[in-house]
């Protein structure tokens, strides 16, 4: 995603980011003290929009950084900027962070500033769903699952990013955390899941995973089609015997690994692909419009 902001709005008034000051962001750019989520809208509908919204809620509520607005009238104003630049295939962050003040100690502030941008929805390369990605299991940076925001969404993501760039830096194109336990978490951005023996894998949220809504459609889709799933704690070199490895968001959908370094190499991706295939009709069948009307 290198294109720059085409559109944004900022506690429900249309700007443009350039319109954006500082005391304004103050708080949510020095303390990262807020939350966000990630979202896919096409044809001006928002896919997956209510998993997002208790997501979003849930991570305030931790935070104890209140939002005035209610689900229909942030989902309306989504729409709205949407529509205003005629975004049919639509990337949307949604970000709330605490108003106020500009030193460390919130004081009793739990007033919420609200941004949504968006821009149009660039895809992940198509090589990288046909070879996979490359990863490694990172040395450095760990996950953890004792902490309450280890299910939060937090504008401050540090951590994976160094983790990112962990993997960048050794010619790898992503990192999977461990917790503090050396249990599988989660990718810098994404859920693990894997194939063992015909069963689709993936770390429990106990081991400090995020609670994807991708990874909840994949184990739904899952269920429906009676594949069998286990979540649980893994460890990395439970990878050495798997047949397949992928990842999951809202951004990549289903996207297969090819090795994780020194752990796992494959080049076959069944499951990933079928999923993929099958997540991409959901999506298309949930945005037509016409889906829409008759929800």
């Amino acid at each position: 995603m290198k294109e720059s902001l085409s559109a944004c709005l900022f506690n429900g008034q249309i700007l443009h980011p350039g319109q954006l000051t500082l005391p304004e962001l103050a708080r949510g750019f020095m303390y990262g003290d807020g939350v966000f989520e990630t979202l896919r809208a096409r044809n001006f509908v928002i896919f997956r929009w209510q998993d997002h919204w208790e997501r979003l809620v849930k991570g305030l509520s931790l935070c104890q950084i209140h939002l005035e607005k209610e689900c229909h009238q942030i989902k309306q104003e989504i729409v709205k900027l949407l529509t205003r630049y005629q975004l049919y295939d639509a990337y949307v962050r949604v970000n709330v962070w605490r108003k106020q003040p500009d030193i460390f100690d919130p004081g009793k502030e739990e007033g919420g500033h609200l941004l949504i941008f968006a821009r149009p929805f660039c895809p992940y390369p198509a090589a990288d769903y046909l070879q996979g990605i490359s990863c490694l299991v990172s040395q450095r940076f760990q996950k953890n699952e004792n902490s309450a925001l280890a299910c939060v969404k937090s504008l401050n993501m540090l951590e994976n990013i160094l983790a990112r760039l962990e993997a960048k830096q050794s010619g790898y194109q992503d990192a999977f955390l461990c917790n503090t336990r050396s249990y599988l978490s989660e990718a810098t951005t994404a859920n693990i899941f894997f194939v063992k023996n015909g069963v689709i894998c993936t770390p429990d949220l106990e081991s400090g995973a995020l609670p994807g809504i991708t990874r909840k459609i994949i184990l739904s889709l899952c269920s429906q089609k009676n594949l069998p799933v286990q979540e649980g704690k893994f460890f990395p070199e439970q990878l050495k015997t798997a047949s397949e490895v992928f990842l999951t968001n809202t951004l990549m959908g289903v996207l297969p690994v090819r090795e994780v370094a020194g752990i796992f190499s494959g080049k076959n991706f069944p499951f990933a692909h079928m999923l993929q295939d099958e997540l991409n009709h959901l999506f298309l069948e949930e945005t037509s419009g016409q889906y829409q009307k008759n929800t």
